[in-house]
């Protein structure tokens, strides 16, 4: 994943073993990051030759700004888009020139079917512009169930794309979906698109990627399956049935919610470390349930969902037992804390009390004596 640090695509593998990113860092828009920091870290993580780069099966651009990369990494990139048995896709459409221009002049923009100078020079910033409210999608018929296989879920229909960018096609290139209703200058766009290169096929769309916008927070878990289908159409020409996406989708939900329970079983953890609770049971427990969902990954990868669900079902049970018991050894801690507090209160308190009784109940064992004055001399 070659691109910003942030936005929806670099979610992708949170909840699908099919999928590891390796993120190179290429952008932090409105983050703060210094240039020099981000260019050190795009050379970190970049691989460093051609044999190290065809260990990975897709290229993923997320509007990344190449002026970070050297031609020959950008040559390496190039080879690897016409590579067989690999997958590209790409967005690259920005308004911000850090962005644009760098794509425009590398070689990198000749190897994809998205005309990026098109987008810049050739459509009114004011008609990109009118595109940012709500728009369905529509389909191109007669095409490889990339897509199709998705349409009876009502996600193409549904008026949640929103910050819609055109993704003007160079010729040559097949539109896969198209933008529409959109302002009566441009009524319909492309939203993805693709053409052969080389010994495979490089994909560009224009669905805005980050990770705020309401079409990845509605329908996100279909589009990580469509974009999982695309790297597996264009890698061995195989697509996925509407069944299988649906069994896919079922344990992915699993997994997803087996991640933010651990996430806040941590949490827990990490708060109640600090007062002194005793957590090696609650991550013994823990620990178990990774194990049965390393299982369930594996019989997911070979698609047998449904031992995978049951497993994910024992995975779950786990994780709840470890929150259990996270939260029995915090209450246990906080316990002996608020009766240490409430002794230590009780104790001042008397002191208190028997400091006071002796300076106003046992008074009378003291004379009085006069004031101290000085005398006239």
């Amino acid at each position: 994943m070659v691109g910003d640090l942030q936005g929806w695509p670099n979610h992708l593998g949170d909840d699908e073993p099919a999928i590891d990113i390796t993120l190179v860092p290429a952008r932090a828009f409105m983050m703060g990051v210094p240039d020099e920091d981000l260019h050190r870290l795009s050379r970190i993580y970049f691989p460093r030759n051609q044999d190290n780069m065809l260990e990975y099966e897709v290229l993923f651009f997320n509007h990344p700004r190449l002026d970070f990369f050297t031609p020959q990494q950008q040559a390496i990139m190039v080879d690897f888009v016409g590579t067989k048995g690999r997958a590209s896709i790409a967005y690259p459409l920005s308004n911000y020139p850090e962005v644009q221009y760098p794509w425009i002049i590398s070689p990198i923009s000749q190897v994809f079917p998205v005309d990026v100078e098109q987008y810049v020079f050739g459509i009114p910033k004011s008609l990109i512009d009118e595109w940012w409210g709500n728009r369905p999608l529509r389909l191109t018929p007669g095409l490889p169930p990339v897509f199709s296989v998705f349409e009876s879920t009502g996600m193409f229909n549904s008026r949640i794309y929103r910050t819609n960018r055109p993704c003007p096609a160079k010729e040559g290139a097949t539109i896969w979906v198209r933008m529409i209703d959109g302002p009566r200058e441009m009524p319909e766009a492309p939203a993805f698109i693709s053409w052969p290169y080389g010994d495979s096929d490089a994909w560009a769309f224009g669905i805005h990627p980050g990770i705020d916008r309401p079409h990845w927070e509605i329908a996100g878990e279909w589009w990580e399956l469509i974009f999982l289908n695309i790297c597996t159409h264009t890698i061995s020409g195989k697509t996925l049935t509407l069944e299988e996406a649906v069994d896919k989708r079922s344990v992915k939900t699993q997994f997803a919610y087996f991640r933010d329970s651990a996430s806040l079983f941590q949490s827990i953890v990490d708060f109640v470390s600090k007062v002194g609770a005793n957590t090696i049971q609650a991550e013994a427990t823990l620990s178990e349930g990774n194990k049965v969902k390393a299982e369930a990954e594996e019989d997911y990868l070979e698609r047998r969902y449904e031992e995978a669900s049951e497993k994910m079902e024992g995975a779950l049970l786990l994780v709840d037992q470890a929150m259990d018991e996270a939260q029995r050894a915090k209450d246990s801690a906080l316990f002996w804390i608020y009766v240490s507090e409430w002794m230590a209160t009780t104790a001042v308190a008397l002191i208190s009390g028997v400091v006071l009784w002796w300076l106003m109940v046992r008074r009378s064992l003291y004379r009085e004596v006069t004031t101290t004055q000085l005398r006239h001399l």
